[in-house]
């Protein structure tokens, strides 16, 4: 019975192409989108999950609460991980990371590398990661100082395919470095993906409770222990160790929260995130997720309408068969067997896809996604559930409508009457196909427009044709100041801590009284030379900018408490602290950090952005502090030969720091790497928007076929009456322009609800504009009327001889 139901069913699907190849192409597509979507989302949720101590595994946080704001971060000062392991003995395991981001590794003179991602470690961290050390002793590598664990892929960049073991090289121009060991490639979903392990140096771990290292520290806790069990002893050590600080402010404080491994990728809140890899947003996941089942919902509402509406056609085929003694039970089966096999058609369909599309996906989303049925039967039970549910979802109805047609009713008419309920629904499931594209399109087209918005709005400074350079040291700053002076190519440089706008400022509190004043505020700083503000074309209030003579003001012999610096501040600050006008701050000192330095304003500029659009202006200060200034800012001159120009900078690079290695980037780029995350959900969008359009056409495609199949007869008989093809058309359109119109009715309202709470993640955006709902629906309406027109147009035009023709 089985096998002469699928012989039926591929019989039945071979006569029908037109519809079977309908069913295919939106079921494939729905089932890809979905598919290539559930890949994504279970590798970001797959982060160090891997590990067999996984789920015992916390990062110790840090929150730090000054004037009831909170700030929250990753990492944690050094010593914090000898007083765990001291005054929580049960804990199990203690380990603290400092990741160095990028280091100098020198073979030879004539071999050099700039390495990322260099991982400075404790022995225990290879207790508490499954982290597989191939040759050497790891333990005792990163026991000693200036020992290395290399991995596989590092291993081979530098030293070839020889045997690394035992070999040397020279680390950050200074240190000499023996590689111990050699530890296996690292799986590309982890946070803390290294590409060598190193030790502490006595140097680098110093005593200091009151910096933040910029490392992190994990512990893994006894089995049932419950992790809130600890919150008063790590209390405890915060209050004993670092909030008793005298130089802390009245109302500062610092706490301590375990966060659990398995989160550490999901909560970018958490200075976003992690030193080597960002946390992605959990809104994001929720979103992909739902936009892969909608896609595929509306696959599934093509294959129900079109089922459905085809069901005319087998009516005589259903009665022929229940008058020979087929039950109704029988006819379902049967027909839901033609749903399966389009279902498992389309599968096999929708992996050949996935394989050929997921490189592409990586690329967009900046990842290494993999797909390997063979050796995941987790993930092949997965896709097999996947199309039977999608078959049972799209098959069970319209298995329903045609098994339950009376036999009489079929033979005699071709149809039951039953069909007034199969098209109410199918006019439903239109409006909701319809509903969730023009959804899609009202976000694609507000996101487009954010996106252009934060690409092209004035920042408050100049950033094109600006290239900046990180200095390994500042001992040879004025060679390479007077060697960047005989380009002709570059307008003018600076030497500053950063460009305007970067993650990497530096920030401290404010106040106008004292360091114990209760109002204080944040402050973010930037040290520049006196070329800066005119570089960058800051827009003067009142006062003046820096000038040369000013940065013998202060320096680091000054006495802390004769630290009197000249300072350029913008309108936010001079707001914060009371000042009536930017004239009125003039002169005016207010003391910063808690060492002392009270800075005197000599100018005041106009807001500029000193990070994302997603954070407000920032009250900013910048002053000069020549020892920190480790970034040149370089403005090349508008037409300039960039090629050309950069060379010429990089052999006045080589003449100043010969032991350097020369990296570039170029700040507008750098800004746009603010948006990364959003610039790849607006790629993945633009594909799901095109493909929800897609799909819904090709539904609304086949009714509108469906349609003029069944009215042939009215439509000949309305012309030999003279009718006019226009109207024809307009006849056969109104209906479905009708619930398109409708569909745009229901989904502005939900679509602005959604919109409106993303846009809120924004300082800087646009407005939803009445404008936007009409573009999209006059899109969708356009792109209806020209699916069911054309269909309308060949109905029109058929002679009505032909279709008054009789059997």
């Amino acid at each position: 019975m089985i096998i002469q139901n699928i012989r039926l069913a591929i019989r039945h699907l071979y006569r029908q192409k037109a519809h079977t190849a309908l069913h295919l192409i939106g079921l494939t597509l729905g089932m890809s989108v979905c598919l290539l979507i559930g890949l994504f989302l279970r590798h970001e949720l797959s982060y160090d999950t891997y590990h067999a101590k996984a789920e015992r595994t916390y990062r110790v946080n840090q929150i730090w609460t000054d004037n009831q704001e909170k700030d929250y971060h990753f990492s944690t000062p050094f010593p914090l991980a000898e007083a765990l392991r001291t005054d929580i003995p049960e804990l199990e395991q203690v380990a603290k990371v400092l990741p160095d981001y990028e280091s100098i590794i020198e073979i030879d003179p004539q071999r050099r590398f700039e390495l990322k991602n260099v991982l400075l470690a404790e022995p225990s961290l290879l207790n508490i990661f499954d982290i597989e050390v191939l040759r050497g002793n790891g333990y005792e590598a990163l026991r000693q100082p200036y020992q290395a664990l290399l991995t596989e892929k590092t291993a081979v960049l530098l030293f070839g395919r020889e045997d690394p073991i035992g070999k040397t090289f020279k680390y950050k121009n200074e240190h000499v470095v023996t590689v111990a060991g050699l530890i296996r490639d690292l799986p590309e979903n982890t946070q803390l993906p290294f590409s060598m392990l190193l030790a502490f140096t006595p140097a680098e771990d110093q005593d200091q409770w009151g910096m933040v290292s910029g490392g992190s520290t994990f512990v893994v806790l006894p089995e049932n222990m419950d992790p809130h069990s600890l919150d008063a002893r790590l209390k405890a050590i915060y209050d004993k160790n670092l909030n008793t600080n005298p130089d802390l402010p009245p109302g500062s404080r610092c706490d301590l929260a375990l966060q659990p491994l398995k989160n550490v990728h999901l909560e970018p809140k958490w200075a976003g995130g992690g030193a080597m890899v960002e946390a992605v947003n959990p809104m994001w996941l929720w979103f992909f997720g739902s936009v892969g089942l909608a896609v595929l919902l509306l696959a599934c509402i093509n294959f129900i309408n079109l089922s459905t509406a085809q069901a005319l056609n087998r009516a005589k085929e259903v009665g022929v068969r229940k008058s020979v003694g087929a039950g109704v039970q029988q006819l379902v089966v049967q027909f839901m067997g033609e749903a399966w096999l389009l279902a498992l058609g389309s599968g096999l369909l929708a992996v050949g896809i996935t394989y050929l599309s997921l490189p592409e996906l990586n690329r967009l989303m900046d990842r290494k996604i993999s797909f390997d049925l063979l050796h995941a039967p987790g993930l092949l039970g997965a896709l097999l559930l996947g199309v039977g549910v999608t078959g049972l979802l799209a098959g069970l109805y319209p298995s329903w409508v045609i098994a339950r047609s009376r036999p009489s009713a079929a033979l005699k008419t071709g149809w039951s009457a039953g069909d007034r309920h199969s098209a109410g629904l199918r006019k439903a499931l239109v409006v909701v196909q319809f509903a969730i594209s023009v959804a899609l399109l009202i976000a694609l087209t507000v996101i487009s427009r954010q996106m252009s918005f934060m690409r092209n709005k004035d920042l408050g400074f100049i950033k094109d044709h600006i290239i900046l350079l990180p200095l390994p040291d500042d001992q040879k700053k004025a060679v390479f100041a007077a060697e960047l002076a005989q380009i002709p190519q570059i307008k003018d440089f600076s030497f500053a801590t950063n460009s305007p706008s970067s993650n990497q400022h530096w920030g401290t509190i404010m106040s106008l009284k004292d360091g114990d004043d209760p109002n204080r505020k944040d402050v973010t700083l930037v040290m520049a030379d006196d070329h800066y503000a005119s570089m960058y074309g800051f827009k003067l209030l009142a006062g003046r900018f820096l000038e040369a003579a000013d940065t013998n003001v202060v320096n680091e012999k000054t006495p802390e408490d004769q630290r009197f610096p000249l300072a350029v501040v913008n309108e936010e600050l001079v707001r914060q602290l009371g000042f009536a006008s930017p004239e009125a701050a003039l002169n005016q000192r207010f003391w910063i950090g808690m060492n002392g330095w009270k800075p005197q304003i000599v100018g005041v500029i106009a807001d500029f952005n000193t990070t994302s659009l997603r954070k407000k202006v920032k009250p900013t200060m910048i002053s000069q502090f020549d020892k920190v200034c480790r970034t040149a800012n370089i403005q090349i001159m508008p037409g300039s030969d960039l090629p050309v120009t950069v060379a010429a900078v990089e052999k006045a690079w080589q003449k100043s720091f010969p032991t350097g290695i020369y990296a570039y980037e170029f700040l507008d780029e750098n800004i746009d790497k603010f948006y990364k995350t959003e610039d790849r959900l607006f790629s993945l969008f633009r594909i799901f928007a095109g493909l929800a359009m897609l799909i819904s056409c090709l539904g609304l495609w086949g009714l509108a076929t469906f349609a003029a199949e069944s009215r042939r007869k009215e439509i000949g008989v309305r012309k030999v009456l003279g009718a006019s093809a226009q109207g024809i058309v307009a006849l056969l359109s109104r209906d479905f322009l009708v619930l398109v119109v409708l569909a745009i009715a229901i989904a502005s309202p939900l679509a602005y609800y959604g919109l409106h709470k993303w846009l809120a993640d924004f300082a800087y955006r646009i407005d939803i504009q009445w404008w936007v709902f009409a573009f999209a629906g006059l899109i969708a309406v356009v792109i209806a009327f020209l699916t069911v027109g054309f269909q309308s147009v060949r109905a029109a035009l058929i002679n009505p001889v032909k279709s008054l023709r009789s059997e």
